[in-house]
Formats: C-alpha cells, structure tokens, sequence
C-alpha cells in the first residue's frame, strides 16, 4: 500500500460515513391525506403532505402536494401568503383540517399545463361548499366551480426514497472506497 493510499483512505472512509449518516437522517413528522375532487369541466386527484401537528383551530399546514388535475401534473403548492395569478388579493393559507374542511383561503397549486387552482371553503354559499377557482395567465382566463371534495388520511405513508444529494454523496463514497480496493489489489 502506497502512502498516496493510505491518504486517501480517511477521506474515503469520511465521505462514506456522512452519506450512511445522511440516507440514517429521520424526515421530519407529516401526514399524507388522499384527496380529489370533480365538477363541471375538472377533476383532480393526489396525495396532500401536511405538518403532523394542528394549529389552534385544528387546522394542518399543507408543505407538499403530488397528483393530477384534469390530466396533468400538479407540480406544487402555492407559497401560503400569496394569491395564484388572475386571483389577487385572495391569498392562500395552504389549511386543512382531518374533516377535510378547507379554510375560506384554501390551497393553492400549479400544474405543468400552466393552470393554477385555489380551493376554498365559500361559507357565504348555503350551505357551504368547496369551490375552486382556476387560472390559466397564458391566456388570461379564469374559471369558478363549485366543487365536490373528498379527503381522507391515508393508511399508508409515501414509500421513503432518499433525497438525490444524500444517495449521490453515498455513492461517490462507495465509488472511492472501491477503486482504492481495486488499485491496493493491483499494486
């Protein structure tokens, strides 16, 4: 073994050890809730990721979301404080409760079509419905539905994958850890 080996070793053993560390990392604590939803004209369905804690009022902060609307990918959730476009000033929250009860400023995403959609609970409707109004700001149109809504927790959670730095990280090690292997046979 070559001293040049032997300095490569720590360094190899290091990378090795954060990549093991990193994929070991616990996720931090959500919930995921199946959801859809269908009127005139539109239909969506997925997985909504919420905090694992309610607020006061029993509502659940929405962080991600995956599914489809009307045949295309949602591609996330509108940041809470800020309306989807054609929508101003009616800001999302991104709140849900375990009931399924939307707050009156909903949640909000985009899909990869380019059409944005903001889920509320309309509580001036008798009685109360969940509406969505649709955006599509490519071509300045928008779109008012009311909506039937079903959610409900999942019994499953989301099969853990590893996020892609911590899987490349480890690999990178094991990479190393193989070639210095395969050099101190040949030498």
């Amino acid at each position: 073994m070559t001293a040049r080996t032997l300095n490569r070793a720590p360094a190899a053993i290091a990378l090795l050890a954060a990549g093991l560390a990193a994929l070991a990392t616990p996720a931090r604590a959500e919930l995921y809730w199946d959801f859809a939803y269908s009127g005139t004209g539109v239909s969506a369905s997925g997985i909504l990721i919420t905090q694992d804690v309610p607020d006061g009022s029993g509502y659940y902060l929405a962080t991600g979301i995956l599914g489809q609307r009307n045949g295309s990918t949602i591609t996330g959730l509108q940041p809470t404080g800020t309306a989807i476009p054609l929508n101003d000033p009616f800001e999302v929250d991104n709140l849900v409760r375990a009931d399924g009860r939307l707050s009156s400023h909903g949640l909000g995403f985009a899909t990869a079509s380019g059409e944005y959609a903001n889920l509320f609970r309309a509580s001036w409707l008798s009685p109360a419905r969940t509406v969505e109004f649709a955006s599509r700001p490519a071509l300045n149109r928008t779109t008012e539905e009311v909506v039937s809504w079903q959610f409900s927790a999942r019994t499953e959670p989301l099969p853990a994958v590893p996020e892609p730095a911590s899987a490349a990280l480890l690999l990178a090690g094991v990479a190393l850890v193989g070639t210095m292997a395969a050099r101190r046979r040949a030498g």
